[in-house]
């Protein structure tokens, strides 16, 4: 009996390392400190183009307009 409470002492106790290395494992911060900089930088950009076009409602129209006809005068 004192053979099988051991053995499952010792299950208990891997489990419960290998719990405590999983809840320490920093291998994917990188990544997901990365991840989370590219929508961050996407939402701010968001931002700015939806306060640029409330502030000047015909702003990207005309640059886009202006765009187009250079690209299309040199064809």
């Amino acid at each position: 009996m004192k053979k099988i409470a051991n053995a499952i002492r010792t299950k208990a106790r891997g489990m419960a390392n290998r719990a405590t290395e999983l809840m320490l494992d920093r291998r994917g911060e990188l990544a997901t400190n990365t991840i989370g900089s590219i929508i961050i930088a996407v939402v701010i950009v968001g931002l700015l183009i939806v306060a640029i076009n409330s502030f000047f409602p015909g702003f990207f129209t005309n640059m886009f307009n202006n765009m187009s006809d250079k690209l299309n005068a040199n064809w």
